[in-house]
C-alpha cells in the first residue's frame, strides 16, 4: 500500500532553524528542546522508504510529552544525498545547543564526518539505518563515551548481505558452481549493498551495473546467472524486470530483491512462469501490521488512526525510538548532557518491533535481517 502524505506533512529541507518549542523542567525554566531528524529525500520513492518513520517517531514523541505538559520539535532536515549538505547540517545542528538528540532516518547513508561532528559536540544518536556511520568508524573514533553517543536500532546492512548471500547458495543449482549476479542501481545505498553480498558470496559473483535496466538485462542473459540479486530501490527493480521479462532472460530465475524493494514495488510471481520470478525481499526491518501482540495491535491502531495506512517500512523501530526519547525527556532529559545520561541507561527495551538489547558500541546484539515474499501489495514473513 503506498503511503500518501498530507501536504503539511511533506518532507522539506529544513535550513533555517526557526522553529523553536518551550518545554518546562522540573525547576520550572523554559528549555528550548528540539530533536534534528536527518534523512536523505532524494531517495526513490523517499514518501514510503523514509517518511512512515518519521511519522512515526513525531507522533509518538508528541503524542506522549503532550500529556505530561512537555513540547518538542522535531525538526527535518533533508541532505539531498550530498555529503557537503549533510557536514553542514551537521555543524548546524552540533553548533545550536537547543538540539538534544539526533535521529538517522532509514537509507541514511552520509560521511562518517556527521558521526563524529555530532559526536564531538555531545549529541546522542540514533539511527534507524542500516548503513549510517557510527561516530565508532575510522578515521579518528571520538574518545570515550560510547555507551552514551550512539544507538542503532536496526541491524547493521552485514545482516542483509549475509542472508542475501546464503540465499544466494541455496537458490543456486547443485554440480558446477556458477556466478550469482549482483545487479545494483547506481546509487551509493545499491552499490554498498551489492559490495556488501559480493564480500559474502566471496568469488562467485558477476558484479552488473543495473542504472541502463535493458543493458543489465542483456549482462544477466549473457552471464547465465541461476540467481539475480537486486540491489537497489524499487523503480529501478521495476525496470530491472520489465527489461528482463523483454529480453527473455527471467524464465525460472529467482531474482532476489534486497531490502530496498518494498512491497509496494515488486511485481508479483507469475504463476505461468513467464515473467520475472521475483523471489524474497531480504531486509533490516520488521512487520507487525498482522501481529497479534497486545502491544503491536495499539502501535498499528495508533498509527492507522493519525495517518489512515498501515504502517510503513522501518515505523514500528521509530516507533520504539519514539517511545524511549519521549519518556527521557519527561524525565527531565532536557539538554545533551541529561541525554546523554539517559543513554547510558539503554541496555535493554522491549518494544514493538523487537527486544532490543545493545552492545557496548550501542549496535544491536544477535539480530538478523529478515525475509519476505512478495505477493502484490502484501508483504509475508518468510522463514529464513
Amino acid at each position: 500500500m503506498t503511503l500518501r502524505l498530507r501536504p503539511a506533512l511533506a518532507c522539506t529541507l529544513a535550513v533555517a532553524l526557526t522553529a523553536v518549542a518551550a518545554c518546562s523542567s522540573t525547576s520550572g525554566e523554559e528549555v528550548s528542546l528540539k530533536v534534528a531528524f536527518l534523512q536523505d529525500l532524494s531517495v526513490p520513492d523517499h514518501v514510503d522508504l523514509v517518511s512512515p518513520s518519521f511519522l512515526a517517531f513525531d507522533m509518538v514523541v508528541q503524542r506522549r510529552l503532550e500529556a505530561r505538559g512537555v513540547s518538542v520539535d522535531v525538526v527535518q532536515f533533508d541532505t539531498r544525498g550530498d555529503a557537503s549538505t549533510a557536514i553542514e547540517i551537521a555543524g548546524q545542528v552540533a553548533g545550536d545547543p537547543s538540539f538534544v538528540l539526533a535521529v538517522a532516518a532509514p537509507f541514511w547513508h552520509e560521511p562518517t564526518e556527521v558521526a563524529h561532528i555530532l559526536a564531538e559536540a555531545g549529541v546522542p544518536t540514533i539511527s534507524l539505518s542500516p548503513v549510517s556511520g557510527s561516530p565508532w568508524v575510522s578515521p579518528t573514533p571520538p574518545p570515550g563515551l560510547a555507551t552514551e553517543l550512539w544507538r542503532r536500532f536496526v541491524p547493521d546492512r552485514i545482516a542483509e548481505a549475509s542472508l542475501l548471500a546464503d540465499l544466494a547458495d541455496l537458490r543456486s543449482p547443485a554440480g558446477t558452481p556458477q556466478p550469482v549476479c549482483l545487479v545494483d542501481d547506481g546509487s551509493r545505498y545499491g552499490r554498498g549493498l551489492a559490495g556488501q553480498v559480493e564480500r559474502e558470496i566471496g568469488g562467485s559473483s558477476t558484479s552488473i551495473d543495473g542504472s541502463e535496466p535493458v543493458t543489465a538485462a542483456d549482462a544477466v542473459a549473457a552471464a547465465r546467472c541461476p540467481v539475480v540479486v537486486w540491489s537497489g530501490f524499487p523503480p529501478g527493480a521495476r525496470d530491472l524486470a520489465r527489461a528482463m521479462r523483454a529480453a527473455g532472460s527471467s524464465r525460472g530465475r529467482p531474482v532476489d530483491l534486497a531490502g530496498d524493494a518494498l512491497k509496494t514495488a515488486i511485481p508479483p510471481t507469475s504463476p505461468a512462469g513467464d515473467g520475472p520470478v521475483v523471489g524474497s525481499v531480504a531486509c533490516s526491518c520488521v512487520d507487525v501490521s498482522t501481529g497479534l501482540e497486545l502491544h503491536s495491535r495499539r502501535f498499528v491502531h495508533a498509527y492507522q488512526s493519525e495517518h489512515g495506512l498501515t504502517p510503513g517500512v522501518f515505523a514500528a523501530e521509530a516507533w520504539d525510538a519514539g517511545r524511549v526519547v519521549a519518556d527521557w525527556m519527561a524525565a527531565d532529559a532536557t539538554d545533551r548532557a541529561t541525554m546523554r545520561v539517559a543513554f547510558s541507561t539503554l541496555i535493554t527495551y522491549d518494544g514493538v518491533a523487537r527486544a532490543y538489547v545493545f552492545d557496548g558500541e550501542g549496535e544491536l546484539v544477535g539480530e538478523t535481517a529478515r525475509l519476505f515474499a512478495a505477493s502484490g501489495t502484501r508483504w509475508l514473513p518468510l522463514p529464513s
